[in-house]
């Protein structure tokens, strides 16, 4: 299965900001909760903080889209994520003066895309799944 992926699109200084600032939520939640003179709800509160702290890494890091053979994977909040096959989307419009493309799907739903790097490469591909089904 072919699977392109696009991250968000971010400034590197935001970026690496947030990412500093995730990794030591983290890493100090994660020490609470292995601290073993704490109350048992803070605890779990704490490995809550530190297990959200790391999936906002992988929401920050890793793919919110993916384009694949059998469908665009819409990815907003890890783990939470949509699967719409191609034969769902009826159009595709860009956004002018935004970063974000929006589907049209065939149920009359309309979709926003998160704003993504290499956002004419997304469309592109895109379109290619979609009108191969027209062929």
């Amino acid at each position: 299965m072919n699977a392109i992926g696009f991250r968000l699109h971010m400034r590197p200084v935001p970026r690496v900001l947030r990412t500093l600032v995730l990794v030591l939520c983290a890493v100090l939640a994660a020490s609470w909760a292995v601290a073993g003179d704490s109350a048992l709800w803070f605890r779990v509160a704490s490995a809550l903080v530190a297990l959200a702290s790391l999936a906002g890494l992988r929401t920050l890091w890793g793919p919110v889209v993916v384009v694949r053979d059998d469908g665009l994977r819409v990815q907003k909040n890890w783990p939470l994520r949509r699967t719409y096959p191609w034969y769902r989307i009826l159009a595709i419009d860009v956004i002018p003066g935004f970063w974000h493309l929006e589907v049209e799907l065939n149920s009359g739903d309309r979709l926003a895309l998160p704003p993504v790097v290499e956002l004419d490469r997304l469309y592109r591909l895109m379109e290619h799944h979609r009108q191969a089904l027209d062929a």
